[in-house]
């Protein structure tokens, strides 16, 4: 018999921090910036609808997995919903697509309610991202459909929700925490590049290999760090967003696993993405701190 935890658990509810801070961080940010904000309460709905568009996404994800024979020998996340038997690959399709339907119909509210049209855009281009997200990622473009879905789309779309403007600094004022989130994916497929590649899937870390795949996994928790410190250097960030690099020995420690593990041994990484998971909230948490402060 399944329990409502059951349900809860399929979904993957730990690796939410991903769109919990794409959706806080720009409406943070709006906060520090501009003296006059409009909709601060469809705000809120956002970061649930983007939190229901995650877990879609990720059941999706799993159900994709399933029959691709995908991360079939491990399975390092701790989710057995299939596996196990205690969930049929339709039940979590249909899961996934109820899912990504709420978000949707909570994303036409917003639309009608505020009636700024563009955001329509937004909300289809989040729901293509997510529904073709494993199909992206089996191309080698998963990290860039991360990095938009995850970090660029959201600050954009939040901008101009509670402002009524454009406000094209934000693609890149919201890399610290968008890098930081790519991170997590690619730890993910660094330590499956093996299994990946007998599965006839093709990611962006199968392509580089492993040894580049490291040194890229570095940079894009190390860089976040600098990035911080030349925007609060230009004025474009206040100084309190310099706490973030509390998190910084966290990162020198990740890094330092991921660089010394052997080449192409999924042991040595195998909770490599959760680790990375608490440092991107952590660090993002922190961002938000130091925007409101």
């Amino acid at each position: 018999m399944r329990t409502f935890k059951d349900w809860i658990i399929a979904a993957r509810p730990w690796s939410l921090s991903a769109s919990f801070i794409a959706a806080v961080a720009p409406i943070a940010y709006c906060f520090w910036r501009f003296d006059e904000v409009q909709y601060w309460g469809i705000a809120i709905l956002c970061v649930f609808m983007m939190l229901v568009f995650q877990t879609a996404g990720n059941l999706l994800g799993d159900y994709a997995d399933h029959i691709n024979g995908v991360d079939s020998r491990n399975d390092y996340n701790g989710v057995m919903s299939m596996k196990s038997g205690k969930f049929t690959p339709g039940e979590i399709r249909a899961y996934g697509f109820a899912m990504l339907s709420l978000g949707i119909v909570i994303g036409m509210f917003i639309v009608l309610y505020t009636r700024i049209w563009w955001l329509a855009a937004f909300g289809a281009f989040g729901v293509l991202c997510t529904a073709f997200y494993y199909w992206l990622k089996y191309h080698a473009l998963g990290d860039v459909d991360i990095l938009f879905l995850y970090s660029m789309v959201p600050a954009l779309g939040l901008t101009l929700l509670l402002t009524g403007e454009w406000h094209w600094e934000t693609l890149y004022l919201c890399l610290p925490y968008g890098l930081q989130t790519v991170a997590i994916l690619h730890a993910n497929n660094t330590r499956d590049i093996l299994s990946d590649r007998a599965a006839g899937i093709h990611t962006m870390n199968g392509y580089l290999g492993g040894k580049v795949a490291k040194w890229l996994y570095v940079a894009e928790i190390i860089i976040p760090f600098l990035l911080i410190a030349v925007y609060a250097a230009i004025g474009q960030m206040p100084y309190w967003t310099l706490i973030t690099w509390l998190t910084l020995p966290v990162a020198v420690k990740l890094s330092s696993i991921m660089i010394k593990a052997p080449e192409n041994s999924d042991v040595a990484i195998a909770d490599l993405d959760q680790r990375q998971g608490k440092l991107q909230l952590m660090f993002g948490l922190l961002f938000c701190v130091g925007l409101m402060i």
